[in-house]
């Protein structure tokens, strides 16, 4: 009886911590519930009220710029220059063309380097600094072009070159191209006076 009495004691004792242990079990997860739910809301309003923080822009870069071995050059019309020459003393002006004959896009900006040469005498263009101008990105086979303005001479008198060559270095570059002069004798500036003899910057053809 002893026995038994003892075994059943035992049994009861278990179904008793049985049972405590699930109401245990029961009460932690009616807490949790709540708990989990009010961090889940704390979330989503920090994620609702969090500013909104715009992409940087893309920077656009430029092309680079167009090299004189990718630029095709030749006369445009346009000028009041006369083949040959005019009169002397007038004041002429010749247009040059540059075409883009590279596979890229590629940008000039600026004034060009021009010279006039025969020999070893040489005449140098000043730059046109009243005329604005704004950088020109060309496509392949797209066009530019720039102007120069110089004072006709008279041949064979002092301080009048009579060029064959024009040596054209577009710019942002060190290598040049030469064009043949076409437009007659030109009177050599002269120091201490307005410039005679200049060149504008490059601009859209």
């Amino acid at each position: 009886m002893g026995d038994r009495a003892s075994r059943a004691h035992a049994s009861r004792a278990r179904a008793i911590r049985a049972c405590a242990s699930r109401l245990r079990t029961a009460v932690r997860a009616r807490i949790a519930v709540p708990a989990r739910a009010r961090l889940l809301g704390a979330l989503a309003v920090a994620a609702v009220a969090a500013p909104v923080v715009p992409a940087a822009p893309a920077v656009a870069v430029p092309p680079p710029p167009c090299l004189t071995s990718d630029l095709a050059l030749s006369w445009a019309p346009g000028g009041t220059a006369v083949a040959g020459g005019a009169e002397p003393g007038s004041s002429r002006t010749a247009v040059v063309d540059l075409r883009n004959a590279g596979s890229g896009t590629c940008l000039l900006d600026g004034f060009p380097k021009v010279a006039l040469a025969r020999g070893g005498t040489t005449e140098s263009f000043e730059n046109q600094q009243s005329v604005s101008h704004s950088a020109v990105t060309l496509e392949p086979g797209a066009s530019a072009r720039f102007t120069l303005t110089f004072r006709q001479g008279q041949p064979g008198e002092g301080g009048v070159v009579e060029p064959v060559t024009a040596i054209v270095t577009p710019p942002n570059n060190t290598a040049s191209a030469n064009m043949r002069w076409r437009w007659g004798p030109v009177a050599e500036q002269e120091s201490g006076t307005p410039p005679r003899n200049f060149v504008g910057p490059v601009v859209a053809a």
